[in-house]
């Protein structure tokens, strides 16, 4: 069993449980996306957890009916998968750990200096993305949330740090 993905899919729910609880204050308008998010975070973490829980076992079913394991593969091949796959969960928690720090630090940094700090310490973190796509990306994001929050919603987001905004 793949305890980092269990410990994940865990973290998971209880972060999901924690935003839908704190959601539950806003107002009926606002609270409509949290709540959304919420719910899909907590049931992909649900899968998560269901989708390890399920592999263990058929994996203990196929070795003891004396079907092929993953011991007849060869070492070094299997070794440097697992290394591989042992990586991305400790990214992802990792991700889930600065997310809470961007919430701290909106407050701080202002919705956009945080937003475009969060994006780009996580896009560094997982990767494999350009640069450019990724500019692209947080601009749109953000103009998004703006245009959402701030023009449909009329929520009194703090855009700049309070010092310059004073």
């Amino acid at each position: 069993m793949n305890i980092s993905r269990l410990v994940l899919g865990v973290f998971a729910i209880g972060l999901a449980a924690t935003f839908y609880v704190t959601a539950l204050g806003y107002p009926d308008k606002a609270a409509n996306m949290p709540l959304i998010y919420s719910v899909v975070v907590a049931l992909l973490g649900a899968a998560m957890v269901g989708q390890e829980i399920i592999s263990t076992l058929r994996r203990r079913k196929v070795s003891v009916e004396g079907a092929a394991t993953a011991s007849d593969a060869d070492p070094e091949e299997t070794a440097v998968s697992e290394q591989e796959h042992q990586r991305k969960p400790w990214k992802a928690m990792l991700i889930f750990l600065l997310a809470a720090v961007y919430l701290y630090s909106i407050s701080i940094l202002g919705y956009l200096g945080a937003t475009a700090g969060f994006m780009v310490v996580a896009l560094s973190i997982i990767g494999h993305l350009s640069w450019r796509f990724a500019a692209i990306g947080i601009v749109l994001l953000v103009t998004l949330v703006c245009t959402v929050f701030i023009g449909f919603l009329g929520l009194p987001v703090p855009l700049l740090p309070p010092l310059l905004s004073s």
